[in-house]
């Protein structure tokens, strides 16, 4: 039986105000190099929103100040920082706009034909800007934001659901449906196809690029999180959000994962309210951590965030629409909140 160092994520987590009123798409931080910790929450409610996060006293002093709010003409699905902290945003109207957070400023940079469902800014190896994003009609596109045309375009012939470029290796990482496209951001070449284990029999909904370049974590609809490896070893599947109870089989899709930066540990939420930690090379659990349940509420996790350091964790406490339009209630509070990390080892 494994047990981690860890202080609970349900422990003293701050509450950030001015939270979006619609259901939470998408959370981010900004990424190592920017002067200051940035938290960045999209949403339904066609806004994007900005927070700095102070982490005092080793995570028992979090603080959080609003930044920043832009609103759109239709609900923005995903957000990236860049390092010197401009924000690049993404959505149903089909297009994605860089923020310029001192001016106020926005311009498009990106379109589609359908709307951008994820994209990701990186330093591209010549040393300038690079957007990836990807849609709903399955096309991959880079740009330099310096002509409106895409430098590459890459299509992959279904839905594009999420998106992870790794910030200090040339690799990114889409998913769509069960599927797992890998590629080379110095040749803007797709390297790798992957398929998750046998056990993943739907759609898969996030993914992240594993720091140490050896893997991507993967979660999908029916509450599994997996680690696939790019190193010929035998990668692993968890039950994450998925419950059997009573001879029932009760899944709650996976909406967020991220890898640790320092170890192997993968870090997930999803649409049981809980967020749970993995250790991928150990293939066990370390914990589970979760939010009360509040009556005639929705307690999904729909999105989540670990900061550059992976010292803080940032979560939204929001419906996830894996239920459809029927479940959503009308008039629901959404909450996001910031709590420490902590431990760095798992004992048995």
């Amino acid at each position: 039986m494994f047990s981690g160092y860890l202080r609970a994520p349900c422990q003293n987590k701050h509450e950030v105000q001015c939270p979006p009123t619609e259901c939470i798409s998408k959370i981010r931080f900004s990424p190592q190099g920017c002067p200051m910790t940035l938290l960045g929450a999209t949403s339904w409610d066609k806004s994007c929103r900005v927070w700095q996060i102070e982490n005092g006293l080793g995570g028992m002093n979090i603080s959080s100040k609003p930044m920043s709010l832009i609103m759109s003409d239709a609900p923005i699905l995903d957000l990236s920082f860049s390092t010197d902290g401009r924000v690049f945003y993404g959505g149903c109207n089909k297009t994605a706009s860089m923020w310029n957070l001192v001016t106020g400023q926005s311009s498009v940079v990106a379109t589609h034909d359908l709307p951008v469902s994820c994209l990701s800014y990186v330093c591209s190896p010549a040393g300038g800007d690079m957007l990836i994003t990807g849609s709903w009609d399955g096309r991959l596109r880079f740009w330099d934001m310096k002509q409106p045309r895409p430098l590459k375009e890459e299509v992959l012939g279904e839905p594009i659901f999420a998106l992870d470029a790794q910030k200090s290796f040339p690799m990114a990482a889409c998913v769509t449906g069960r599927k797992v496209h890998v590629f080379n951001l110095q040749t803007l070449t797709k390297v790798n196809e992957l398929k998750p284990h046998s056990m993943v029999k739907f759609n898969l909904r996030c993914v992240a690029c594993s720091p140490q370049h050896d893997g991507v974590a993967i979660g999908s609809s029916e509450g599994r999180v997996s680690f696939i490896s790019l190193q010929q070893e035998s990668g692993c599947t968890f039950k994450a959000h998925a419950l059997f109870e009573d001879n029932v089989f009760y899944m709650h899709q996976t909406n967020f994962c991220v890898v640790d930066s320092k170890t192997s540990r993968i870090i997930s939420g999803g649409g049981d309210g809980r967020i749970a930690f993995w250790d991928y090379k150990k293939k066990c659990n370390i914990s589970y951590e979760s939010e009360a349940k509040i009556p005639n509420r929705n307690n999904s996790i729909s999105a989540g965030d670990a900061s550059a350091d992976f010292s803080l964790l940032a979560y939204g406490r929001s419906y996830d629409w894996a239920l459809g339009k029927t479940r959503a209630i009308a008039n629901e509070p959404h909450s996001i909140y910031v709590c420490p990390i902590n431990g760095k080892q798992v004992r048995s």
